[in-house]
């Protein structure tokens, strides 16, 4: 057999006997090149075969809708040595090309998951000529969301880590690699024990060079995270600050419409100031005249925005402090409980000034992670979902073996 034609289709480990094409296969007949086997019972080279057993059929490779699949012949050996003691004496050929009990080869494994990292389940079937049970099990055999797929070189320091709906009100978390830009992995679902699992499964080597966490003030996972990496500094980005500022002004905004039968714009309470125009800043007015409570929250929020401008650390910690005092003594409630909110994340809000880290790349994933979904037409299996945006993120060549 020609020797381009055994390095394209990747049959080094074979001896080809003939080759048939029916319809769109292609009918590669051989065996293994090997004339000896290892006795499992006493660990020596046996030669001697015992049976040729019925040629298996194997799904090798697919190209341009056409199916390569190996008729192999295997062989079974005896041991003469185990057989006179006794022991197990009769052992079958085997190769690492092709799984245990596996009706395909790693090869046409690899072709399908290089595949699905840029196509839909559908197309995937099409092209392979396989079912949507064999592609999802053998997704589910590479990808493990509770160990996730961490970079093999390269040191994870910041772990950045944010929660993106699912459906409807069904949220999980995305983990980032913030120091290298990777996603890591996508929980099933936002319990405490699920991300227990997740941390405690982290390699101990990259464990062990982790200094930090970016949350937002909404993650209930502190005090998980805390206990799990006790010596782990947690981090608050700015955007996350103002997300939460934004979100009580547009709920004090929601309240007063329901109650007063008025609309007000959202997108005018959550324009920056030095943005707004001549009109615009009239009409603020207007409206925290009527309003004073809306317009107490909404200075608060640029408070927090002119002391995220300055780039001393003790200086934030000084003008920190004194806003939340003064939040304190205010009286409206809302203000109030926004300061105890404030108090309660300082440390994490004033760890952003020292180290500047930021959940930008996170929030960047779950964008795409929107896109994807819309892509496919949505997920009904939340694994499946989980493991096809794995794909599409992470390194493809992590996740392949030697010869693609």
């Amino acid at each position: 057999m020609n020797n381009h034609f055994i390095k394209l289709f990747h049959l080094q480990a074979f001896k080809i006997e003939k080759t048939e094409l029916i319809g769109e296969k292609m009918i590669i007949h051989c065996r293994l090149k090997s004339q000896r086997v290892i006795c499992p019972s006493c660990g020596k080279w046996t030669k001697t075969v015992h049976q040729y057993l019925k040629p298996q059929r194997i799904k090798h490779m697919f190209w341009q809708g056409n199916i390569i699949e190996l008729s192999l012949t295997k062989r079974s050996f005896f041991c003469w040595q185990c057989k006179k003691k006794g022991l197990p004496w009769l052992t079958l050929e085997q190769t690492d090309l092709i799984p245990k009990k596996a009706r395909y080869s790693l090869v046409w494994a690899d072709q399908v998951m290089k595949g699905l990292g840029q196509t839909t389940f559908k197309t995937q079937e099409e092209l392979s000529k396989s079912s949507f049970s064999t592609i999802r099990k053998l997704l589910a055999s590479r990808i493990d969301p509770y160990i996730g797929v961490w970079p093999k070189a390269g040191k994870v320091i910041s772990l950045g880590i944010d929660l993106h709906s699912f459906s409807g009100v069904n949220m999980i978390p995305t983990v980032c690699d913030l120091t290298n830009g990777r996603l890591i992995t996508i929980l099933p679902d936002n319990k405490q024990n699920t991300f227990r699992t997740f941390l405690r499964n982290i390699p101990k080597k990259k464990k062990n060079l982790i200094e930090e966490v970016c949350i937002d003030m909404d993650c209930h996972y502190i005090k998980t995270i805390r206990e799990e990496l006790p010596n782990i500094r947690i981090v608050i980005d700015f955007f996350h600050v103002v997300q939460d500022a934004n979100f009580r002004i547009s709920e004090a905004r929601t309240a007063i419409q329901k109650t007063n039968k008025i609309m007000i714009s959202k997108r005018l309470l959550e324009k920056n100031k030095e943005h707004l125009n001549p009109n615009e800043r009239v009409e603020l007015n207007n409206i925290f005249k009527v309003y004073p409570e809306l317009g107490a929250l909404w200075k608060v929020k640029e408070k927090i925005r002119l002391i995220h401008k300055n780039p001393s650390t003790n200086l934030a910690t000084i003008l920190y402090g004194g806003l939340i005092k003064e939040m304190k003594e205010s009286h409206y409630p809302s203000i109030k409980q926004w300061a105890k909110t404030l108090n309660r994340w300082q440390d994490g809000i004033l760890a952003y000034f020292t180290y500047h880290t930021t959940n930008g790349y996170t929030e960047g994933v779950n964008t795409k992670l929107k896109t994807i979904k819309r892509l496919s037409y949505g997920f009904r299996n939340i694994n499946n979902y989980i493991r096809k945006a794995l794909l599409t993120f992470i390194p493809i060549g992590l996740l392949l073996y030697h010869y693609i």
